[in-house]
């Protein structure tokens, strides 16, 4: 059960999440960095939340958060594809609906598929993770991002294959 403080954020993450994707797959090329960035800015934005949720036109924080980070990927990888307007595919959240078990990389521990599983299937909150864990929403918050690098890194190594 989500708590009744991640609704504004929620409700801002399913209105902007299809366009902020489809601006990233333009500029980027790639639907896995596409993900990525749109992923880390709602990261961001969430870190940021009170800034967030008062500022005046949040899907134009968003944007310029997310149009910052692609030009960073864009300076870091030095390479700019161009990409047609038409035939953008779907997000990956659209597709049919596998157990996240199912897809996550092999070599992830136990601990970590669960969190992830929790997390992102199940969409527990911080807090509610921690509680069934028994440690702070912080710690909480560091192994659900390690285990988010790591899927990440061995998705990325089992790309290289």
């Amino acid at each position: 059960m989500k708590s009744g403080a991640d609704e504004p954020f929620d409700a801002a993450y399913l209105s902007h999440h299809d366009k902020m994707f489809r601006l990233a797959y333009r500029m980027l090329g790639s639907r896995e960095k596409a993900e990525d960035l749109v992923q880390d800015t709602f990261v961001l934005a969430l870190f940021n939340r009170q800034r967030f949720e008062t500022h005046p036109n949040q899907e134009g924080y968003l944007m310029v958060a997310l149009k910052n980070m692609i030009f960073n990927e864009l300076r870091k990888s030095e390479y700019r594809l161009d990409v047609p307007l038409d035939g953008v595919p779907e997000p990956a959240s659209r597709e049919p609906d596998a157990p996240l078990e199912s897809i996550l990389p092999a070599q992830l521990s136990e601990e970590d598929k669960q969190l992830l599983i929790w997390r992102f299937e199940k969409q527990l909150s911080y807090r509610e993770i921690s509680g069934r864990l028994g440690i702070s929403e912080a710690g909480c918050r560091s192994r659900v991002s390690r285990a988010v690098a790591r899927c990440r890194k061995y998705f990325e190594e089992n790309e290289k294959i």
